[in-house]
Order: structure tokens, then C-alpha cells, then sequence
């Protein structure tokens, strides 16, 4: 048996430079790997996907993320063995951390220690990017910039070192209906900014500079995302902001003990409250 952890992301910026013929959003965003993560166990099983979780709501049939990479890999690989997985989820769930995905990653990157396969970076890309826009980041992790669908990574110097804190309502988000909204918000390049901001390891430039595209769209699904984003910066963030398509809000704090502080005065408000750091 094999034990993988599988990392959250955030995103430091989001913007959405157009739309693709098949309805498909073209996007510029800088992606951060953070410390919040679910665990994987996964060990050879004579045939088929099998697949536990310790959340009832998560679906373990082929709706899942992480058997669907299991199915692809045993296809593409035309093996006709089995893996048996266990699914220890921390990651909240509809809240823009690339939870799913990040598991997807971590899944195909066990089945080729299991089963001694040896896939290129391109290769795992080529083979994922059609089951989660999110997946290809996690083969590379840290801090990128991602382009296209997701499927174009370009790694970044590390993040300056900050405390961060991540705050999920008790509302969860459909990635789909906040894309479909009207008030999603094509155009705007926040994404250069942030770039070269964090090429300069300028924290309060990035702050000024970032913007999350869908922000308006989600809020007006869920206007707890508007009210977290006050309350953190009133418990001493520098900057807040959504990540993803939400329903998650991250603040970014001078350090880890800015940010501990906001997690004692806002864990009796909301009941996913936590302290990250970048990874």
C-alpha cells in the first residue's frame, strides 16, 4: 500500500480571456498550491476501481474524479489489473480548491508507482485534461501560471512567505452555473500583474493587482463570499479574495501568526476556517 497527499490550491487571480467554439472558458490564472490537503491509500486489487471515502456525500463510482484518471490509466495503459482506494477527504467540497482534481493528480501518479509505469509530464497531461481543467497543475504544483483550459502550465518563483486562511460557507458552488451566469466577467489581464509582481516577491503589489473574474457571479449566488471577504480583512488581512468559482474565500496576512489570529475570531462563525501556508 501507498500513502499520497493530495494539496489544495488557491487562486491568486483569475481572469477569463475568452470563449472557445465548444463553450469552453479560456482562462489566465495564478494558481497556489497550499498546505490543506486529502489523503490517498491506494494498493493493487486483481481487477476493477474500487473506491472509499470517509464523506458520504462524495459520489465513489465513475462521478468520481479519481476513478475516472483510474479507468483512462488502465485503458491507455491497456492493463487489466485492479486498484483498491481509500479516500481520506479534508479539502471542502464546491469551494474552488481544486480538491477533485488535485486528487485526480495524485491518483495517477500512484497507479504509476503501483504498477511501475513510467508517464511523462506531457503524457499525464495529454491523459487528464479532459476530466479536470485543474488536474495538469497539480502535476507540477507550487505556484503557476495556468492558460488555455488549464492544460498550459508555466511554473513560478515561490510565493513570498505569508500566512494565508481559507474560509468556506456553508454554501457550496456548481463550477457550471457560476460560468453560465451573466455576471461573469470576460476580459482584463489582472493576470500580468500578478506575475510580475511575484517575480518582484512583492506581496502588496500582488494584492493591488489581483482580481477573480467570477467574484460578482458567485457573490450572487452566495453573498456569504462578500461577507467573509470584510471579515477577514477586518481580522488583519492584508487582502481577500475568492478563489476559484467558490464558494472558498482566502485572506493573505503579514505572517502565520496574523493568520492564526483570524482563525480563532472567525472558527466560531463558519465551521471551515483554516490556516495555510503556501507549498
Amino acid at each position: 500500500m501507498i500513502r499520497l497527499s493530495a494539496h489544495a490550491k488557491i487562486n491568486l487571480c483569475l481572469d477569463i480571456a475568452g470563449v472557445r467554439e465548444d463553450g469552453y472558458h479560456l482562462l489566465k490564472t495564478v494558481m497556489q498550491e497550499v498546505s490543506l490537503s486529502d489523503t490517498l491509500f491506494m494498493e493493487k486489487a486483481a481487477r476493477g476501481i474500487e473506491l472509499t471515502c470517509n464523506r458520504r456525500y462524495i459520489p465513489t463510482d465513475g462521478k468520481n474524479v479519481v476513478c475516472r484518471v483510474a479507468a483512462a490509466f488502465f485503458e491507455s495503459c491497456g492493463i487489466s489489473g485492479g486498484v483498491k482506494i481509500t479516500l481520506k477527504k479534508r479539502i471542502p467540497c464546491g469551494a474552488g480548491l481544486g480538491g477533485g482534481s488535485s486528487d485526480g493528480a495524485a491518483a495517477l501518479d500512484g497507479l504509476c508507482r503501483l504498477y511501475g509505469v513510467k508517464m511523462s509530464l506531457s503524457d499525464k497531461i495529454r491523459l487528464t485534461q479532459s476530466i479536470g481543467a485543474d488536474i495538469p497543475f497539480f502535476f507540477y504544483g507550487g505556484t503557476a501560471l495556468c492558460e488555455g483550459i488549464g492544460e498550459k502550465v508555466t511554473p513560478l518563483p515561490a510565493l513570498p512567505p505569508c500566512g494565508l486562511v481559507i474560509v468556506k460557507p456553508g454554501v457550496s458552488l456548481s463550477t457550471a452555473a457560476v460560468f453560465a451566469s451573466p455576471l461573469t466577467k470576460t476580459g482584463g489581464d489582472s493576470a500580468a500583474g500578478v506575475v510580475a509582481a511575484i517575480k518582484e516577491r512583492n506581496i502588496e503589489a500582488l494584492c493591488s493587482r489581483a482580481q477573480n473574474a467570477l467574484e460578482r457571479a458567485s457573490i450572487a449566488l452566495c453573498p456569504a463570499i462578500d461577507k467573509i471577504k470584510a471579515e477577514l480583512c477586518e481580522n488583519g488581512a492584508s487582502f481577500s479574495m475568492m478563489s476559484g468559482s467558490g464558494s472558498a474565500v482566502f485572506g493573505i496576512f503579514e505572517n502565520a501568526a496574523a493568520a492564526a489570529g483570524a482563525v480563532s475570531a472567525l472558527s466560531g462563525k463558519y465551521a471551515e476556517v483554516y490556516a495555510v501556508s503556501p507549498v
